[in-house]
């Protein structure tokens, strides 16, 4: 049967794709494809490039394109991943003849220091969790009910300690249900997450007497439900619903501001705290917590810092070994 590659326009073949990764992939995955294959296809079409003729030169004229235009070697290395995978899509799905992409070397962005948050920073900001909400402290919530002051205090607190003790990623937590939560077993069970396979994660003491005590209000805010009403929720919002990740982010925003902390203090920022410090005692166990498939994504989340190094080179002790045994076989020798 022939098909007619030249009829099929980019706009077609890209709506296809976003179908696909709908069916397939998370929803954010699906809107950064959206975004990137949206830019593409307007210069594409504003140069008159078909889909089937589309290949190395002209990647290579997009991107110095979105380079002039001001756009980060990290976009560029974005927009070229995402051509790529696009295009050997279509070629699958018999949208194009075959890939001219195929071989296309994908220049490795150059990757940005992240954060790492400091023991201190982490304990000045669980503290701030009580202290907004104390009036003596925080004279701008005065006016807001008790209640509310309690159900924001100890959601909260629970909320961040979860993620420090679990190294989730706050949409794994904000999707945890009641029964997800085991009190007996101190454990959680993340069942959505981004690598798609469920995995159980401990839960210290301290996280579970923490997140007990939340759901003691939950439990009194919940109690006049009517039987149905309530969607089951580890987490809820003030009204009873999912937390929305947004509303969350704000939150923590204005929590850092007002312990005074670095404004680069992510919710992204807990998990790498948490993942950095479980790989330096077992890399292994940080890759199943984290739910990676590769070591290495887990050692991008790892920064070695100096007195670590200092404190297992200490351990170790390769030269006082060697001394020590010396020293034991001269005195063996005298004996």
């Amino acid at each position: 049967m022939y098909t007619d590659f030249t009829s099929i326009s980019w706009e077609e073949a890209v709506r296809s794709f976003l179908i696909h990764l709908k069916a397939v992939r998370a929803h954010k995955t699906v809107l950064f494809y959206s975004v990137q294959l949206g830019q593409l296809t307007q210069w594409a079409e504003q140069n008159k490039i078909p889909l089937v003729s589309f290949g190395k030169r002209h990647l290579d004229e997009y991107l110095v394109y979105r380079l002039d235009a001001g756009r980060s070697q990290t976009t560029l290395h974005h927009d070229a991943v995402c051509a790529k995978a696009f295009m050997k899509w279509c070629q699958r799905n018999d949208v194009i003849p075959r890939s001219l992409l195929a071989d296309y070397e994908v220049r490795d962005a150059p990757t940005p220091p992240k954060y790492m948050p400091s023991e201190q920073d982490i304990r000045s900001l669980l503290n701030a969790v009580s202290t907004y909400w104390d009036i003596t402290k925080n004279p701008d919530v005065r006016y807001c009910p008790v209640a509310k002051r309690s159900f924001h205090r100890e959601r909260n607190y629970a909320l961040l300690l979860l993620l420090l003790d679990s190294a989730c990623r706050i949409g794994e937590v904000l999707n945890l249900k009641l029964e997800d939560y085991r009190t007996d077993a101190q454990q959680i069970t993340v069942r959505e997450s981004k690598g798609r396979e469920p995995r159980a994660i401990p839960v210290s003491k301290e996280c579970a007497k923490a997140v007990d005590a939340w759901l003691k209000v939950r439990r009194r805010i919940m109690g006049n439900v009517p039987k149905g009403g309530d969607a089951g929720w580890l987490f809820i919002s003030e009204t009873g619903g999912i937390i929305d990740q947004c509303r969350f982010l704000k939150s923590l925003k204005s929590l850092t501001a007002f312990a005074e902390l670095e404004g680069n203090i992510t919710l992204h920022s807990l998990r790498r705290y948490s993942l950095n410090h479980l790989a330096k005692f077992n890399l292994l166990a940080a890759q199943t917590i984290a739910g990676h498939k590769d070591t290495r994504t887990t050692l991008i989340y790892t920064k070695i810092d100096p007195d670590f190094i200092r404190d297992i080179h200490e351990r170790v002790g390769v030269v006082r070994g060697i001394l020590t045994s010396k020293q034991a076989e001269k005195r063996k020798r005298l004996v």
